[in-house]
């Protein structure tokens, strides 16, 4: 039995030890993720549309039920969860704002239901004002929360800050994954990593399935940027043992085995498997940073066009405004890419938007437009590796070798986070 067991250990200690072609220790290893691939929503969907059916013939009998309008809502919004169809989304929106209209008593539940309903749209703006209209009477601590998503999400940093000050609670699960939240944007990825260890920790001892996947999944996220790939690996693993259908813990697997692994093909696999499950176009963009690694140029403008004609149908309405200013850039599209970005930049002005519409000016041929922008806007104020790779790139452009050198040196760390083709423009400044 010792024997056995010694052999195993060796066994296991020789895959962890294994170099790929880019010299880079292997992570990941298809037998551990493949069994999450075969997966198969069709059951699920199935069963939630049934679920569905009967409680619209409730609602249709009454539609002043804000019991049943709400449990109507959930549904559509695990449907779209499972299927990537904005309908599904849009339509559970439509019902979140019937019940926030037939609440009469007690109303806050059903107003940051909506809030967060609308932030998943990507209506920041809409999202506001609903808080605003209402946090004056109810300031909840759950209610200051959704007020610290929406001020991160509009670049809102000092009323982010207070509120976060405000609802300060190192044993609550939902103040730390804020807090740890918070530490990422300032730039104390360690820091990040300590309170979301902490918010895990009590996520398990609540047994709660919805907070212990959203920890292990974020967790996988973080362990990534700081490097410790394996602990990514392994945290992706286990938000699939809990949920098999997850497709973000997938999608984190296949950025592991193309960026880290150079195993490019089981990336496109993995990709591949869940656009056919989950078509959502930005698999596209992701696919097509991947045949560009491959060197198919063809295919690559295929894909980012591909992506542009998905995403005109209205039903996503700016869901995919950020995506789609690259893609513009990269199919020739430049000056709608600037003019994207600027509207983008009303919808919500963050240093990332900021950036994005600096690096529209840049494409576009204006240079020194593009460095007074992101002197003013991003620089000092982000620390996203994208944003930093195009500071870089405005130097570059504005000839400021003495201010781009620092900063090169620095982007030779994230080649993980960025991807091969990001590395190869970083290694050419």
């Amino acid at each position: 039995m010792k024997y056995i067991l010694s052999i195993l250990l060796i066994m296991q200690l020789a895959s962890c030890d294994t170099i790929n072609d880019s010299g880079h220790q292997q992570i990941t290893n298809l037998e551990g993720y493949q069994i999450y691939l075969k997966q198969n929503e069709n059951i699920l969907v199935d069963s939630l549309k049934n679920e569905l059916k009967g409680l619209q013939l409730q609602f249709e009998k009454d539609t002043t039920r804000i019991v049943v309008g709400a449990q109507i809502a959930t549904t559509l919004d695990e449907l779209y969860n499972l299927t990537g169809q904005m309908d599904y989304l849009n339509e559970s929106v439509r019902f979140r704002e019937s019940v926030s209209r037939n609440t009469y008593i007690k109303p806050e539940n059903a107003y940051r239901s909506l809030a967060q309903a609308y932030i998943k749209q990507h209506e920041f703006k809409k999202a506001y004002q609903l808080m605003s209209s209402f946090t004056q009477q109810y300031s909840s601590g759950q209610s200051k929360m959704i007020q610290f998503d929406l001020a991160m999400e509009l670049g809102n940093f000092e009323v982010a800050e207070q509120l976060l000050s405000d609802i300060r609670d190192i044993n609550d699960y939902n103040y730390l994954i804020r807090a740890a939240k918070w530490n990422d944007h300032i730039g104390q990825l360690s820091t990040t990593i300590s309170l979301m260890e902490r918010a895990m920790t009590l996520a398990e001892e609540s047994g709660q399935r919805s907070r212990m996947l959203w920890s292990y999944s974020n967790i996988a996220d973080y362990y990534g940027h700081n490097g410790d790939l394996d602990k990514s690996y392994q945290y992706y693993l286990k938000t699939l043992e809990l949920d098999p259908h997850n497709t973000y813990a997938l999608k984190g697997i296949a950025w592991i085995a193309f960026s880290n692994d150079n195993a490019v093909d089981d990336a496109i696999h993995i990709v591949k498997r869940l656009k056919e499950r989950h078509p959502l176009p930005d698999y596209d963009l992701l696919l097509a940073d991947m045949v560009s690694a491959q060197g198919d140029e063809t295919r690559e403008k295929k894909l980012k066009t591909q992506f542009l004609q998905e995403i005109k149908n209205p039903s996503y309405g700016s869901l995919y405004n950020a995506y789609a200013i690259e893609a513009l850039i990269d199919t020739g599209k430049k000056e709608e890419a600037v003019a994207l970005a600027a509207r983008e930049l009303e919808n919500r002005s963050t240093p990332e938007t900021n950036d994005l519409y600096s690096y529209a000016l840049l494409q576009a041929g204006e240079i020194q437009r593009a460095l007074e922008h992101q002197q003013q806007y991003v620089i000092g104020k982000t620390y996203e590796p994208v944003a930093q790779l195009h500071t870089a790139l405005i130097y570059k452009a504005n000839n400021m070798t003495t201010a781009l050198q620092p900063l090169k040196e620095e982007l030779l760390e994230t080649r993980y986070e960025l991807g091969p083709n990001n590395f190869k423009i970083i290694q050419s400044l």
